[in-house]
C-alpha cells in the first residue's frame, strides 16, 4: 500500500463518435494472473460506426449502442489481429464508459457492440455532499471506490469550493479521474491506494484508528464492506449515497439478437448482470450462452449466484486484467 453525456437528438458523424468514444492510444497491458470460475463453452485498425436505438429504464432515448467493427486486416496487420477477425464482444457499461475497452479490442481486430445496460442517476445524498466536504471537524480520509463515485465527488468538491482533502482511492481507473487536480496543485493532501483494488483490501490497509473520521460518498447500491470494516477498526464512517444506477429495461430486438450471437459479453457490475438476464431471457442452465468476462470478483459472484456458465474474471480488478480475461474468453468460446 502507498500513502501519499447525456441523450442527444441529433446524429453524430462517425468521426465525432470515434473521437468521443474510442479516442486514445492503445496502452500497454500489464501482466496479470487470472481466476476462472467456470468455462462452459469450450498497429490499430480503422473503426466503422453505426448508431442504433436504445431506450433507458426511464423511457429516454439514448444514443447507442454503437457497433464498433474493426476494418478488414491489411497486409501489414499482425497475426494477432487476424486471429480475432470476425469475433464480437458486447460492452455493457454506462454510455460513455466503454471507450477504453473499445480502443483496446478493436486494435486487436475484434468487433465490439456497445449496448449500455446501466444508467447513472443522482443519489438521495447528492445535494448534501458539498456541505459534508466542508465539515468543520474535517476528515481523516475521503474514500472513493469507483470512477463514477470520483466524478460525482468532483462535482460536489467544485461546488464546495475545492477544499484540499486526504483521499483514498480504490483502483487506477478511479485515481485517474482525480489525477489532473493533483497535477495542478488543487489537491495536495495525502493520498492512499491499497495494494489490491477492492474494498476488502482497503479495509485492512487504510491507516485509521479510533480517532479517525471517514467520509464515504458512494453508490446507493454499493456493498457495505468498506464502512462496516472500517467501523470495526474503530473509525467513524459517514456514508453518503451520492449516486445510484438503474437497469436499462428495453433494447431494440435486432440489437439484442446481435448481442446474443456475440462471442463474449462483458459485465462491469452486478447490476449489468441482472439487466442482461432480464433482457436476454436466457435460462442459466441453457447451453447457448456466450462466454462472460467480468471486471472483477464482485460481478463474477453475481454471475455465479444465478448459475451462469463460462464466467471469467481477473484476480486484480481493472481494465488491464479485464481485457486479458476477454481474450481468454474468446479463446474459450472458439
Amino acid at each position: 500500500a502507498t500513502t501519499t453525456e447525456g441523450p442527444s437528438a441529433h446524429i453524430m458523424s462517425s468521426a465525432s463518435l470515434h473521437a468521443a468514444v474510442c479516442a486514445g492510444v492503445r496502452p500497454k497491458v500489464a501482466s496479470k494472473r487470472f481466476c476462472v470460475t467456470s468455462v462452459g463453452h469450450g498497429a490499430s485498425s480503422p473503426v466503422s460506426w453505426s448508431s442504433i436505438g436504445l431506450f433507458s429504464s426511464s423511457g429516454r432515448f439514448l444514443r447507442g449502442p454503437l457497433s464498433m467493427k474493426a476494418a478488414p486486416a491489411t497486409a501489414a496487420a499482425s497475426k494477432e489481429t487476424e486471429q480475432y477477425a470476425g469475433r464480437c464482444v458486447v460492452l455493457t457499461r454506462e454510455e460513455g464508459k466503454n471507450g477504453d475497452m473499445c480502443s483496446r479490442l478493436t486494435a486487436r481486430g475484434i468487433d465490439c457492440l456497445e449496448m449500455p445496460l446501466i444508467e447513472t442517476v443522482n443519489g438521495a445524498d447528492r445535494d448534501a455532499l458539498p456541505a459534508a466536504l466542508n465539515d468543520p471537524e474535517g476528515w481523516t480520509w475521503v474514500c472513493i471506490t469507483s470512477p463514477e463515485a470520483a466524478k460525482v465527488f468532483l462535482e460536489g468538491w467544485t461546488e464546495a469550493g475545492r477544499p484540499d482533502l486526504p483521499i483514498a482511492t480504490v483502483g487506477a481507473g478511479t485515481a485517474r479521474i482525480l489525477a489532473e487536480h493533483y497535477a495542478s496543485g488543487a489537491l495536495a493532501a495525502p493520498t492512499f491506494t491499497p495494494s489490491k483494488a477492492n474494498a476488502d483490501t482497503m479495509v485492512v490497509e487504510l491507516p485509521v484508528d479510533e480517532s479517525s473520521r471517514v467520509l464515504y460518498p458512494s453508490s446507493a447500491k454499493a456493498a457495505s464492506t468498506l464502512q462496516e470494516g472500517l467501523a470495526a477498526r474503530g473509525a467513524t464512517v459517514t456514508r453518503l449515497h451520492t449516486y445510484s444506477t438503474e437497469n436499462v429495461t428495453a433494447v431494440d430486438p435486432a440489437v439484442l439478437a446481435r448481442a446474443l450471437a456475440a462471442d463474449v459479453v462483458t459485465f462491469g457490475s452486478p447490476s449489468a448482470v441482472k439487466a442482461w438476464m432480464a433482457l436476454s431471457g436466457l435460462d442459466p442452465a441453457a447451453s447457448d450462452h456466450p462466454a462472460y468476462a467480468c471486471i472483477g470478483g464482485t460481478s463474477a459472484k453475481a454471475c455465479d449466484k444465478i448459475g451462469l456458465p463460462g464466467v471469467l474474471f481477473p484476480e486484480d480488478p481493472g481494465v488491464d486484467g479485464w481485457e486479458g480475461v476477454v481474450l481468454k474468453a474468446l479463446e474459450a468460446a472458439r
